[in-house]
């Protein structure tokens, strides 16, 4: 990076909002990565500018002189580093100030966005509000007996129309199915007094039964189970069950007793 000063003997001074500002500039002139400045030519430049103002007796606001300071402070702890800490410890003396660049990168692009919406707004002529005194009159409505007819059955008509004419289907779908626990251990009952052992699937077939029976059917048989009036034997997981009717057990007469709740 060249120094300010080497490329002429007058020097133009920009004006600049703030020391932030001048430091980004150099950043963007030089085309720095603001992650990554080089601070000991940053400080070289930036004090060139502090000198050139000095020279054309411009005052100096006392915001640039303390990122003066600050910049030289930097450069001297990377030049002298403490000796109390550890290389690996040491934090970058820049990490603050990059921080501060990137915020202040951020609120610059706004205020050019800003700005050119402020510009863009020149060009429009608002009119502001004003006053408006409207009269409010009530009138007698006048409304004969075939006018009104005729309105009741246009509005009867639309109300018909927005009415979904399937209705009466959905009804029958939205019905609940009502199946009993105390039905299905009938059932079971009934097919043991034929015979006495049969599968699962041959009463509760998924082709011939709902899933809600198919699932009552198996509480039902848990529940003789748990009464020990059947035994349940499988093979292995997720196969077939098999329904055995217990010895000595009389199957007639289980209906009188409380062997379930209606669902």
């Amino acid at each position: 990076m060249e120094s300010v000063l080497s490329k002429a003997c007058t020097i133009k001074i920009q004006n600049f909002e703030g020391p932030f500002d001048l430091l980004f500039h150099l950043i963007e002139k030089n085309q720095i990565d603001i992650y990554d400045i080089p601070i000991h030519e940053i400080t070289d430049q930036y004090m060139d500018y502090l000198f050139a103002m000095q020279e054309l007796d411009l005052e100096i606001a006392s915001e640039f002189l303390v990122m003066a300071a600050t910049l030289l402070h930097i450069k001297s702890r990377l030049l002298l580093p403490s000796p109390k800490q550890n290389k690996e410890e040491e934090l970058d003396p820049r990490e603050e100030l990059v921080l501060k660049l990137i915020e202040y990168k951020k609120y610059k692009k706004f205020t050019e966005i800003l700005k050119i919406r402020e510009k863009d707004s020149e060009r429009y002529f608002y009119k502001g509000p004003e006053d408006i005194d409207i009269k409010h009159e009530d009138e007698p409505l006048e409304l004969s007996y075939d006018e009104l007819k005729r309105v009741y059955v246009e509005l009867i008509e639309r109300n018909e129309r927005k009415m979904n004419k399937n209705t009466g289907k959905m009804t029958q779908i939205l019905q609940h199915e009502k199946v009993s626990l105390r039905s299905k251990i009938r059932d079971v009952i009934r097919t043991l007094l034929k015979k006495p052992i049969f599968k699962f699937s041959e009463l509760f077939s998924p082709k011939t039964r709902s899933k809600l029976e198919i699932v009552t059917g198996f509480l039902a048989i848990l529940e003789l189970a748990k009464l020990k009036k059947i035994t349940l034997i499988q093979q292995k997981q997720f196969a077939d069950i098999t329904v055995c009717k217990c010895e000595n057990t009389d199957l007639e007469d289980i209906d009188e007793e409380n062997i379930a709740a209606e669902n």
